[in-house]
């Protein structure tokens, strides 16, 4: 056997057979734990390359807070439905200052993704994957029927399995089978081949494969296609708004009524009823002194 592997079509054959036996291992255990694995140390990865753009995004943002006086963070929050129908809480570089300074900027941060830089730290923390399921909003997840549950199995991501056969036309009952598909078929090869089709649309510069979901919400295609009345519509989103408030409150916490007050704070100004108060005491004071100054004279 050792005279065997000095060979060099042993050694190569050693080779392919430690390849092919590492391939079977990551294909048969890609769903349940090397999928995560990937996932983490790929985010690490493109954290550590894309500093550079996550911090001049950052400094640029903090600039243009100063010059505006946002009193914003220059993160916000996106709030969807995440694996088992689980509430997540996204993070993205926000994009909606109302400064007319700041709407090129932002015009532009959408245009290139940019904004969407903080979602690797979502991968990062398990909340998304680099390939997954398509994102849903609390009111569009609230509509999703029992027979498309099972797509909530998988983890959102960043590239969807309509990057595979979605074009302009794609609906959304042709979007929640390609989920099902991909949450019940899940593996190595299937994510490969979603992955090699995204990025070969991507350099042909193809942008309009995920059709009307992409467009409009779930909510609003089942209103235009009259599967849901409007008061279901407003109802739905009513409740959609109650549980993102809810999230608001748990996410991002008011600032405590004790806080301390930044250095430099003038201090209030007194009422004027108290003002006035405090000069009627003062002339009352003075008329006393006045009249104590009398008395001892006469006495004199």
């Amino acid at each position: 056997m050792g005279e065997f592997l000095r060979t060099w079509y042993g050694l190569t054959l050693f080779i392919v057979f430690d390849a092919a036996a590492a391939i079977a291992v990551l294909a048969i255990g890609w769903r349940w734990v090397f999928k995560r694995i990937f996932d983490f140390l790929a985010s690490v990865v493109c954290m550590a390359v894309l500093s550079p753009a996550f911090l001049a995004v950052f400094v640029r943002g903090k600039l243009l807070q100063r010059r505006t006086g946002e009193p914003r963070t220059l993160i916000s929050r996106e709030y969807c439905v995440g694996k088992k129908a689980k509430a997540i809480a996204l993070h993205v570089f926000r994009t909606d200052s109302g400064a007319e300074e700041a709407e090129k900027y932002n015009a532009w941060l959408k245009r290139t993704g940019l904004y969407k830089l903080p979602y690797l730290f979502d991968v990062f923390c398990g909340r998304l994957s680099f390939v997954g399921v398509k994102r849903l909003s609390l009111a569009d997840a609230a509509l999703v029927s029992e027979a498309d549950e099972g797509r909530f199995s998988a983890r959102p991501g960043f590239i969807n399995p309509l990057a595979v056969r979605g074009d302009e036309d794609t609906d959304y009952p042709e979007m929640f089978r390609s989920d099902l598909f991909y949450a019940r078929k899940t593996g190595l090869f299937l994510d490969l081949k979603i992955f090699f089709f995204w990025a070969v649309r991507n350099i042909r510069g193809e942008r309009g494969w995920m059709g009307e979901t992409s467009e409009k919400s779930y909510a609003e295609a089942l209103l235009e296609a009259g599967e849901i009345d409007r008061t279901d519509f407003d109802a739905v989103a009513e409740n959609a708004r109650a549980e993102e408030e809810e999230l608001r409150k748990k996410y991002e916490p008011e600032e405590p009524e004790g806080a301390e007050e930044p250095e430099g704070a003038e201090e209030p100004e007194a009422p004027k009823e108290t003002e006035e108060a405090e000069g009627a005491e003062e002339s009352g004071r003075d008329d006393g002194a006045e009249a104590r100054d009398e008395d001892e004279r006469g006495s004199a």
